[in-house]
């Protein structure tokens, strides 16, 4: 027979038992809770910001390839003729002309040919002035008041260099047009540049070289 105080007892206990299995959270554990939950959504908010910003310099700089790829495919088929007049007399002093005379490297240059401008005028001896403007690269015309259209934006500089046959820069008697573009891209605050370089072949120089020979 089981005495009536250690009956007693295990009912206590056992109601003790209960009320420790029923208590809820106190409020420490609730903020310690709420505290992790909200560093855990900052750093879920975080790395979806970081891909998004990812997303789009990707997506920026694939669209800047593509434009980079039109202007210089454009500039080649438009630069490349420089110099050929109408009666089939090579001119290249007046066909490649710097924006600023007496430097090697410059910011702008003007293409005259007998044909067809970087605009679609044609003539006989027409004018495509390749300038930077307001972070684009613009190509134009030597009108009064001239025509521009841009090719290329985000452009922060641009360096072109008229090289010879040795290689040499030279305006007088190039064969050659070296073109060196700055661009930027940036997404989220960050900004990246990139820089190519390109040469444009005057065909017509060329083959009076070669020919000369």
């Amino acid at each position: 027979m089981i005495p009536a105080t250690s009956c007693a007892t295990w009912r206590a206990t056992r109601r003790d038992t209960g009320r420790e299995r029923g208590r809820g959270f106190s409020l420490v554990e609730l903020l310690v809770a709420m505290v992790i939950g909200l560093f855990l959504t900052a750093a879920a908010a975080s790395l979806f910001v970081a891909a998004r910003q990812l997303y789009q310099e990707q997506e920026r700089i694939t669209t800047m390839k593509e434009n980079l790829r039109f202007a210089t495919d454009f500039m080649t088929r438009d630069i490349r003729g420089a110099g050929l007049r109408e009666n089939g007399e090579l001119d290249l002093p007046a066909g490649l002309e710097p924006a600023n005379a007496g430097s090697a490297e410059q910011v702008g240059f003007t293409v005259r040919k007998a044909g067809v401008n970087c605009l679609g005028n044609a003539g006989s001896w027409v004018a495509s002035v390749y300038s930077l403007h307001d972070n684009q690269l613009r190509c134009g015309n030597d009108a009064n008041p001239p025509q521009n259209q841009p090719l290329v934006s985000d452009v922060l500089s641009m360096r072109a260099v008229a090289v010879n046959g040795q290689g040499q820069p030279d305006w007088d008697s190039p064969v050659a047009l070296r073109i060196e573009l700055v661009l930027r891209s940036g997404a989220g605050g960050q900004s990246l540049n990139h820089r190519i370089e390109f040469v444009i072949s005057l065909r017509n120089a060329v083959l009076e070289q070669y020919q000369s020979i």
